[in-house]
Formats: structure tokens, C-alpha cells, sequence
């Protein structure tokens, strides 16, 4: 994340370096409405060898350069900036940096309405100008061709038309799979925005109770640029306490931030609006009025409204605070919920809902899992590890249930939660599971609960697995044969016969002859996830000192994440080893090496089971080898404090 500013680079000659910048209308047309879009196509033409980059992310105005890109109007009178008030506002900006001009010829396609809204009719000339940044921080200036734009009057029923066809788009349900859906959300959502009348500004405010994110944030980006914020104010206040009008926090924090400037407006100059502190101020204090509003009408909400409208409460009330009627309403009205609140319920906010009235409702969601042979949506998992943590005993069966089938619905995590060291009972089954389609969900299983009683059974399956293996990698040459890579096998092993598992283990990490096979980088890290054990680490540890750097990486990172605090001192050793081998030349230090020193820093730094302290940090830092690794070693240093 980095905090914006406006570049003040002096600019250099755009035909200078080759590049070229020509705009068009995506339509062709010349003649459009007050409100309605009109969509460009800007066109960069470049000889120039150099790496250049434009501040232009997708269809939407970059916040990358607010101040110096756009599109001068002439006239300039009947036209503003709709997105003037954001150089007002104190914000960061996470995301890509812009469009590269990587080749001959690259296409933009932009909104006009973005930086330039027409007030009167009239005919306008516009041309584009925007600055190319280039690899050494140089600045270009790029001014297109101009076009001419002939804006209509008003049509009052354009507008109304244009409006409800919007509005049914965004009202049907999305389907999210679908791209071209997506982006015919996203065009009525911008298309309700440029409208800027008092029925679309109405609209808007509506709609911010979608749980559809982009459009919300589209919504709510557009709102206070509206000339009619006094018409959204009113008529949001009203649908908040509107029955079936949901309210969520974008809702909340638009109304918060259009009262506050109808009472204490933004300026077009940040460095002149010194009424910025009170407007913040005012505007937290509208917020939490406003949440005490929402309080004192859910009530009154019904259904879905009514369920997100208590959900958005619970986004501000810190565990141990939500009243117990809150809870039991959440309970009642949770299947109303989108899927994505539900998750978050369940997850971040579980906390603050936990109690017994989510027992039927958890078992609910379990039931109503689909019978097939594809694992349940991440939802349900969810809902049966918090079942777990509130009725054990009605969960325990249901965990059994799933195992017993060929394909558990539920992930291995999920399965994994009994306190049982073993399932005798479950031994047979789980070795048929494995003999019928040796699918990973039976390794898994086996590897957690299986005894010593299919030990057997599992090393005939195994060796019939790998002598298949090894015949199918054969035939694509000499001298190759790779071995099956079962890591939950590997741990079965090694927890109920570690002789055995020992064995097998070190075999497959000195398994090289496929060129292809990468059980051997890995094998140590993924066995590590289902058991370790005193042979596991010692293999782990001799591994340190391979001559292939994926094998050390793949011990370094597991004896950090799963090895004991006694082989602690081997990971520092094999640090340190590392470190004097480059120290003297850290120019030839090439990506792979680069990559090992980074897994060196994050085993040391976020051990597992033994404790890093503000000494191990410093001594990290001592022994990284590039600038990178040492300024991520003071910044973990720096987080501690």
C-alpha cells in the first residue's frame, strides 16, 4: 500500500520518445443527453524502447492521479469535475499501478462522465492529456487529438427509462460465475451515477443495502459527487427506517459522510481545507448517531432487511457487549443472510453470536448439504466445527456419518476436530475406502485415526500404487522410476511403525531419478502436516545440509513451522552456514538462493513451537544477505514493540 500524491515532475516532449495518444467515442456517435455515457476509446501508439506507464486501472477514474489526468473541455463553463471533492479526502491506494505501454499499440476504454459532467447543453470540444511515468521516474506528457460533442437538453423520459432498466438489472440476482453479467452490474451501476438526477440519487441510496461489493462501492464512490446530495440524505434517512430496506455499513457510512458535508462542504483544495479535522469529527459523531437510528428501528424491519440490519449492528459491538436479544434475532433470521454473512458470522464474529440457540440453526445448514460425491461448500465445514465447539456429542456422530462415506463431504480439517488418538472401529472401513479408489480423503484419514491393525492392508495398497508408478514414469525413459508420493501414508507410518515410516520417508527424499518427480521437494513439508515425529525431524534435519536448495527449503520451512524447539539450533546452524557462504559475494547471489534466505527469514522469525525473540530478530538481520531481507527483519522487529 502507498499513500497518493501528485506528481510534479517537469514533463518531457511526448514526440520526443515516440508515443502518441488519439481518443474516439466507443459509439461513433457525437450527439448524447445531460446524464447519459459516453464511452471512449484512447488509443496509445509507441516506438519508443522505454517502459512507460499511463495511470489508467479498468473503466474507472485512478485515484493514481486525480489532479493532473483528465480530459480539458472547451467550454469550460457548463461543465465541472464530478470527482473534484475526492481531492478533499485523506486515502490509500492498494492495487495495480496502472497500464503499461508495453506494445506498438495499446487500447484504453474510459468513461468520459468521469472526470467531466456537462450541466447545459451546448456543443464542447475535449481532448485527452494524460502523463506517462517512465522507468526511471520520468515524466511524459501526452495530449491527444480533439472531438466535438454535441449535449442535449434534458429528456426527462430518457431518464426515467434509462433509470428503471438500470435498476431491474441490479435488483435480479447476480451470478457471480458469469463475467458478462458482472459487467452489466457494474455499467447500470455507473450509468445510475452519471444520470445525477433526484429519482437516481434515490435509487442509489436504496441500493447501497446490496451485499453486492463492487456495486455498493461504485454506489458509494458516486454518491457524494452527486449535485443532488440533499434528495439522497432525505431519502436515505427514510429507508433506514424503511421495513424492508436492509442496511448495511456502506449504507451507514455513505449517509454519515453526505450529512457531514451538507453541513461542513469539501473543498476542491486539500491544502486550503482546513475544515478537513471538524468534518471528520462531525462526520463520526453523524455515525454513531446514526447507528443508534438503525438500533431503534430494526424492530420494525422485517426478513432479510431485517437480518442484515442486526448484522450491520454487529460489525461495532466489540464480543461480550451484543445484548442477548440481538443474539437470539441473529439465530432466527440467519438463513436470510447472504452466504458471505453468514461466513463472516462464523468465522471473525462467531464470538459475539456463540450460545445455544446456533445449535439448530448450525445443524440445519449440515443437513441441508448436498448428497453427492463433491465436497460441501466451505459454509458448511464451517458450520459443523462451530456445532462442534457447542454440542461435541451430536457432532462427533455426524463426523463418523461422513467418514463412513467413500467421499466425505467435509474437508480433512474439519474431520481431524475428535480428540480420539485412534478409531479402532473405523480401521476396516477406512482401508476399503482406500482399496476401493485410493482417494486422498482415505490417506488422510488413515494418516489421523487409522491403528496399527491395517498396517499391512495399507503397505500392500501402497507398494501396488507405487509399482504402478514407477512402470508408467519408466516407459518415458531410461533409468527412471518414480516412487507413488503419499504423504499421509508417510505419516501413518511413521506414527504406527516408525521404523517403517522412517524408511519409506528417506527413500523418497533421495528419490532424483525423474526428472519430473517432485515428491523429493517437497515430501518432507506435506507429511510434516498430518504428523511429525522424533524420526520425521531427524530426517528433516540431515536435510538441511542436501545439495539441492528445494530439499533444504522444504526442511528449512517445515522444521520452522513443525519441528521441535530442540532443532531449533540446527535451522540457526544451517542459517548461518548459509549466510557465510554468500556474504563475500552477494552479487552472484541467484533467485533460487534468494528465495531460500526468504524461507530462512520467515522459519526464524515465525517459528511454531519455540518463541523468537527481539535478540533472534537482530541476528536475522545480521545474517541476511540483501537489503530486502534485512528490512523486513527490522519491520517484524518494529511490529514486536
Amino acid at each position: 500500500m502507498f499513500l497518493l500524491f501528485v506528481a510534479q515532475a517537469g514533463s518531457r516532449s511526448a514526440q520526443a520518445q515516440g508515443i502518441s495518444l488519439r481518443i474516439e467515442i466507443e459509439t461513433g456517435q457525437t450527439e448524447f443527453r445531460m446524464g447519459e455515457a459516453i464511452g471512449l476509446k484512447l488509443t496509445f501508439e509507441t516506438a519508443s524502447s522505454d517502459n512507460w506507464m499511463v495511470a489508467i486501472t479498468g473503466r474507472d477514474r485512478s485515484v493514481l492521479a486525480l489532479a493532473r489526468d483528465g480530459f480539458p473541455t472547451s467550454p469550460e463553463a457548463g461543465t465541472s469535475d464530478p470527482l473534484s471533492f475526492r481531492f478533499s479526502e485523506g486515502f490509500a491506494y492498494s492495487g495495480p499501478a496502472g497500464m503499461n505501454l508495453h506494445d506498438k499499440t495499446s487500447f484504453a476504454h474510459l468513461d468520459l462522465n468521469q472526470w467531466v459532467r456537462f450541466e447545459r447543453p451546448g456543443h464542447y470540444r475535449v481532448h485527452a492529456r494524460f502523463h506517462a511515468t517512465g522507468a526511471q521516474r520520468q515524466d511524459l506528457s501526452l495530449d491527444s487529438n480533439e472531438i466535438g460533442i454535441e449535449i442535449g437538453a434534458a429528456d426527462a423520459t430518457w431518464q426515467a427509462e434509462q433509470l428503471r432498466d438500470d435498476v431491474a438489472i441490479l435488483n435480479a440476482t447476480p451470478e457471480k460465475a458469469d463475467d458478462r453479467n458482472f459487467e452489466a452490474r457494474m455499467d447500470a451501476a455507473r450509468r445510475i451515477s452519471y444520470l445525477d438526477t433526484p429519482a437516481s440519487v434515490r435509487e442509489a441510496g436504496r441500493l447501497l443495502g446490496t451485499t453486492d461489493a463492487q456495486v455498493s462501492q461504485m454506489l458509494q464512490t458516486w454518491l457524494p459527487a452527486s449535485q443532488h446530495r440533499d434528495e439522497a440524505v432525505a431519502a436515505m434517512k427514510e429507508l433506514l427506517r424503511n421495513a424492508n430496506q436492509p442496511v448495511t455499513p456502506v449504507f451507514l457510512d455513505t449517509l454519515a459522510t453526505l450529512e457531514s458535508w451538507l453541513r461542513i462542504p469539501p473543498t476542491a483544495n486539500p491544502a486550503s481545507d482546513a475544515d478537513a479535522r471538524r468534518r471528520y469529527e462531525t462526520r463520526a459523531r453523524i455515525a454513531e448517531r446514526l447507528r443508534g437510528e438503525l438500533a431503534g428501528a430494526i424492530e420494525g424491519k422485517r426478513d432479510r432487511a431485517k437480518a442484515i440490519s442486526i448484522k450491520t449492528l454487529l460489525d461495532n459491538m466489540p464480543p461480550g457487549t451484543v445484548p442477548a436479544r440481538l443474539r437470539s434475532e441473529i439465530a432466527g433470521l440467519f438463513s436470510e443472510l447472504p452466504a458471505g454473512l453468514q461466513s463472516e458470522l462464523l468465522h471473525s464474529q462467531w464470538k459475539e453470536i456463540a450460545g445455544p440457540e446456533m445449535i439448530p440453526v448450525l445443524r440445519r445448514i449440515y443437513d441441508a448439504a448436498p448428497q453427492t460425491i463433491h465436497p460441501s461448500p466451505p459454509l458448511v465445514a464451517a458450520a459443523v466445527e462451530r456445532l462442534y465447539e457447542l454440542d461435541p456429542h451430536q457432532t462427533r456422530t455426524l463426523l463418523l456419518d461422513e467418514m463412513n462415506r467413500p467421499f466425505p463431504r467435509l474437508p480433512f480439517r474439519t474431520l481431524a476436530l475428535l480428540p480420539d488418538a485412534t478409531l479402532p472401529a473405523m480401521d476396516q472401513i477406512l482401508l476399503e475406502h482406500l482399496e476401493h479408489d485410493g482417494g486422498r480423503e482415505a490417506e488422510e484419514l488413515i494418516a489421523r485415526y487409522a491403528t496399527s491393525g491395517i498396517l499391512e492392508g495399507v503397505k500392500r495398497f501402497h507398494a501396488k500404487r507405487d509399482a504402478a508408478m514407477r512402470a508408467r514414469t519408466s516407459a518415458t525413459g531410461p533409468n527412471i522410476a518414480s516412487p507413488a508420493c503419499e504423504p499421509p501414508l508417510v505419516a501413518y507410518y511413521l506414527r504406527v511403525n516408525p521404523v517403517w515410516g522412517e524408511r519409506v520417508l528417506r527413500e523418497l527424499v533421495a528419490e532424483r531419478s525423474y526428472p519430473m518427480g517432485r515428491c523429493w521437494m517437497s515430501i518432507l513439508g506435506q507429511t510434516a502436516s498430518y504428523y511429525v515425529s522424533p524420526e520425521w525431524e531427524r530426517i528433516a534435519i540431515l536435510a538441511l545440509e542436501d545439495a539441492a536448495v528445494a530439499v533444504k527449503a522444504d526442511a528449512i520451512k517445515a522444521l520452522g513451522e513443525y519441528g521441535s524447539v530442540a532443532s531449533a539450533p540446527a535451522v540457526w546452524e544451517s542459517f548461518h552456514y548459509w549466510h557465510d557462504w554468500w556474504k563475500d559475494r552477494p552479487a552472484e547471489l541467484n533467485d533460487e538462493n534468494r528465495h531460500l534466505e526468504q524461507v530462512f527469514l520467515e522459519a526464524t522469525a515465525h517459528p511454531g513451537k519455540w518463541v523468537a525473540t527481539g535478540s533472534d530478530l537482530e541476528r536475522i538481520r545480521g545474517l541476511c544477505i540483501t537489503e530486502g531481507c534485512r528490512a523486513q527483519a527490522e519491520q517484524y522487529g518494529s511490529d514486536r514493540k
